[in-house]
C-alpha cells in the first residue's frame, strides 16, 4: 500500500500561511515557521519500517502552491492519505478532501487532529473523509489499522481497533469506541530524518540560536499535567506516556554526529522533570555531547525544574526554555487551572537566568473575563520580567477558544462567542465578548512586544556577544531573525485583523 502524510499549503488573502503542524494553536504567519510534526513523522517512519511505500508530503515546508501540492498528490495515486487539521482550517480541509475525493475515488482518506478527535461525525458529514482517528497516538493506530484494511475487504464494518469513527456507506457512520492509551511510546521508532526531509524544517525557526536545528522525537506524549483549560492536551482522551531517557539520548547522539545538527528542541507538551531530567542532562555530559557546541531546548512548566536540575542542565549546554506564563493575573491563572502562583514564576525564571539559560515566555490576552485591571497586571508583570532580564524573549498571542477544549466549551456555555464560523478562529482577532473594548488587548500586545526593544533588554542580548558559550556570529544571526519575527508577530496579531 502507498501511504501519504499530507499537509496542503493554506494561504489567506493577506498572503499569510497557516501553520498547522506541531502547533498548539494554529496561526497565519506572514513569515512562516516550519515545524516538524513529530508524531506524524514517527508514524511515517514506522510504516516505512513495515515496508509500506510512504510519501512525506508537507506542501508548506516544501514551498509548494496548493495547485502543485494537489497535482503531485493525485499523480502519486496513494491508497491512503493521512491529514491533520484543527478548528481554524477545518472548512478548508473539508473542501480539499472533497476535491481529492473527486480525483481519487478509491483512496482512503483519514483525518486526524484535535478538532476532529472531539467532533468526528462532523468531519465525516461535511466531507468525503473515510475515517477519523480519535487519538494523538496516530502512529500506534495506523500500525493496527493498515494491516487489517489490507486483509479485510469489509473492514469498514468489521474492524475492531478502538478510537475510530468510520464511514461505512453514504448513510451509515460507525464508531469503535473511545481510544484507551495502553501503548508505551518507547516502542515507537525514532524519526527517520531522511524520510521527512528534515532540512526543510532546520532554518526558519525563531527558537534556534544556531542552525541547522531540529525537533527531537518527543519524550512525553501528550502532557504530564494535562489540566490547563485552554490547552488541547486537556480532556478524557488525553493522557501521557514517556520515552526512556537513554533512547532519547541515543537520538541526540545520532542527530549531532550523523546529521551535524547545531540545536535540538524537544517540543513535548512538558519535558522530563525530577530524576528523569537530571539523568538526561547527566547523560549529555557523560557522552560528551555538551562539548560539541550544540544547544538544547525544551518546553516545561513553572515549578517543574528545581535549582539543582537547572544548574545541571546549564552544564549540559541547555539554552532555550519555552515556558507558558499565560497571564500576570493570579485570578486568571486560577481560572485557567495553571496550578502555580505568580511567585513561583519569578523564582523559576531567576534560577534559569542565573545559570545562563534563555527563558522564552508565552503570554495570552483576551480571555472573556479579562478586565482592565487583569490586563494591566499582565502587562506590568511582563514588563518586570523583561526589564529585569529574567526572560530572554517572549511571544504574545490572543486566547482563541479552539478544538472544543474546556475553555472553548466554557465560552459556548457562557454565551460569549461572537461567531461560530470556524474560519474566524484563526487567532488574528478576538472572537469573544470581553469586559473592555477589544482594542485594549491589541494595545497590550503591542506594548509587551515593544519591551523587547527597550535599551536594557537589547543590552542584555548584546552582552552575550562576549560570552564564550555564544559569541558574536551566532548571536547576530539570531538577533536578526528575532527582530524580524517580532515585527511579523506584531503584524499578525495587531494589524492583520484590521484588514
Amino acid at each position: 500500500m502507498k501511504i501519504a502524510f499530507s499537509y496542503p499549503p493554506i494561504v489567506n488573502r493577506l498572503g499569510q500561511k497557516a501553520m498547522v503542524s506541531q502547533n498548539r494553536n494554529v496561526q497565519f504567519f506572514k513569515t512562516p515557521t516550519y515545524l516538524l510534526p513529530v508524531v506524524y513523522a514517527q508514524a511515517a517512519t514506522w510504516l516505512k519500517k513495515l515496508k509500506y511505500k510512504v510519501l512525506w508530503d508537507d506542501g508548506n515546508s516544501q514551498l509548494k502552491s496548493y495547485e502543485k501540492w494537489f497535482d503531485d498528490l493525485v499523480k502519486w495515486q496513494p491508497d491512503m492519505i493521512v491529514m491533520e487539521s484543527t478548528t481554524p482550517v477545518m472548512k478548508f480541509y473539508w473542501q480539499a478532501i472533497d476535491e481529492l475525493r473527486a480525483k481519487l475515488p478509491k483512496t482512503t482518506i483519514v483525518m486526524t487532529g484535535y478538532h476532529s478527535m472531539r467532533r468526528p461525525n462532523e468531519t465525516l458529514e461535511k466531507s468525503g473523509t473515510d475515517m477519523v482517528i480519535k487519538s494523538n497516538h496516530v502512529d500506534f493506530a495506523l500500525v493496527k489499522v493498515l494491516p487489517y484494511i489490507e486483509t479485510h475487504k469489509n473492514w469498514r464494518k468489521t474492524i475492531a481497533v478502538e478510537g475510530l469513527t468510520i464511514r461505512v456507506d453514504k448513510k451509515t457512520i460507525r464508531d469503535t469506541g473511545a481510544f484507551r492509551q495502553t501503548e508505551d511510546i518507547g516502542n515507537a521508532p525514532l524519526v527517520d530524518r531522511d524520510l521527512v526531509k528534515w532540512k526543510n524544517y532546520a532554518y526558519e525557526n525563531g527558537n534556534f540560536l544556531q542552525t541547522p536545528g531540529t525537533y527531537a522525537t518527543s519524550v512525553i506524549r501528550d502532557c504530564m499535567f494535562g489540566m490547563c483549560t485552554f490547552c488541547r492536551y486537556n480532556g478524557p482522551g488525553m493522557t501521557f506516556s514517556k520515552m526512556p531517557v537513554q533512547k532519547s539520548l541515543d537520538e541526540y547522539e545520532i542527530l549531532i554526529n550523523k546529521y551535524g545538527v547545531k540545536e535540538i528542541f524537544d517540543d513535548s507538551g512538558v519535558w522530563y522533570r525530577g530524576s528523569d531530567a537530571r539523568e538526561f542532562a547527566q547523560g549529555i555530559i557523560d557522552r560528551g555531547l555538551n562539548k560539541k557546541r550544540v544547544y538544547f531546548g525544551i518546553n516545561t512548566r513553572f515549578e517543574y525544574l528545581d535549582e539543582e536540575t537547572i544548574k545541571l542542565m546549564a552544564k549540559a549546554n541547555f539554552r532555550f526554555v519555552l515556558i507558558g506564563l499565560e497571564s500576570g493575573s493570579q485570578e486568571t491563572l486560577k481560572r485557567l487551572n495553571k496550578g502555580y502562583e505568580k511567585e513561583a514564576v519569578l523564582k523559576s525564571l531567576q534560577w534559569m537566568t542565573k545559570y545562563g539559560l534563555h527563558p522564552h515566555i508565552t503570554i495570552m490576552v483576551g480571555y472573556y473575563w479579562e478586565t482592565q485591571k487583569m490586563l494591566d497586571e499582565t502587562v506590568d508583570f511582563v514588563r518586570k520580567i523583561m526589564l529585569n532580564g529574567w526572560a530572554r524573549t517572549l511571544q504574545v498571542t490572543l486566547c482563541t477558544p479552539l478544538d472544543y477544549t474546556p475553555y472553548h466549551e466554557e465560552c459556548i456555555r457562557e454565551g460569549v462567542l461572537l461567531t461560530d464560523n470556524y474560519d474566524d478562529f484563526d487567532m488574528s482577532k478576538l472572537i469573544v465578548k470581553t469586559p473592555i473594548p477589544h482594542e485594549r488587548y491589541y494595545e497590550a500586545v503591542r506594548k509587551m512586544y515593544l519591551y523587547s526593544f527597550y535599551p536594557q533588554v537589547l543590552w542584555s542580548h548584546f552582552a552575550l556577544m562576549f560570552n564564550p558559550r555564544f559569541g558574536p556570529k551566532v548571536l547576530l544571526a539570531y538577533g536578526w531573525r528575532a527582530i524580524r519575527r517580532v515585527q511579523n508577530h506584531l503584524f499578525d496579531l495587531t494589524e492583520a485583523y484590521k484588514k
